[in-house]
């Protein structure tokens, strides 16, 4: 499951206050029906401030808006933030980042048509060569209409490939927040375009 957490900091550098709110992404794994955490990561111990897309504003800094958690098919976990424009590879048991896909400091050579904006929905396929993600391009807008699409990664190369994507038609449609991308089993995709009806 996915949560945020909120502590006190100094976000100045940030254009926010001397003692602003800042909000975190949490991934528990939780044993049920006990309830117990059996694995719990944190953005803040992981992914440095400096990886947002956003702003502090004087009440808080929502620097990472986790938004999704898959589990890739070695085990370990994907995790998507929407304010870094990234999608993060997470070890299961240390929870050290693997690597990143997209955002300021992407681990993979982004090739044309593959770098998302706000995005949402990071699923792993095909052995975790492939990544289906929706694409929001908005909220601010900077991309022309929300896709999803399907990113092959050349683990070899760390070559990020844009495989296909998928736009509404007719008319564009920009999807502000939420939103997702499924693949289904005869390798169709279903989009659901999140904010837009």
């Amino acid at each position: 499951m996915t949560k945020n957490e909120s502590v006190t900091r100094d976000l100045r550098a940030y254009g926010g206050t001397s003692g602003g709110r800042l909000y975190g992404g949490v991934v528990q794994e939780i044993e049920i029906p006990s309830g117990r955490v059996l694995f719990e990561w944190r953005s803040l111990d992981h992914v440095g401030l400096d990886e947002s897309y956003v702003t502090a504003n004087p009440e808080h800094f929502d620097y990472f808006h986790i938004n999704s958690v898959d589990v890739d098919a070695d085990g370990h976990l994907l995790v998507s933030a929407r304010n870094t424009w990234g999608v993060y590879k997470v070890h299961r048991r240390t929870g050290q980042v693997l690597w990143r896909l997209g955002g300021r400091k992407s681990d993979f050579r982004m090739g044309k048509g593959t770098v998302t904006a706000w995005q949402h929905d990071a699923r792993s396929h095909d052995g975790g060569r492939l990544i289906s993600i929706f694409d929001n391009g908005a909220a601010p807008q900077v991309q022309t209409q929300s896709r999803s699409i399907l990113v092959r990664l050349d683990m070899e190369r760390m070559r990020a490939t844009l495989e296909r994507a998928y736009k509404h038609r007719p008319g564009r449609i920009v999807s502000k927040f939420m939103g997702n991308a499924q693949v289904l089993p005869d390798g169709g995709v279903v989009t659901g375009w999140g904010s837009e009806p």
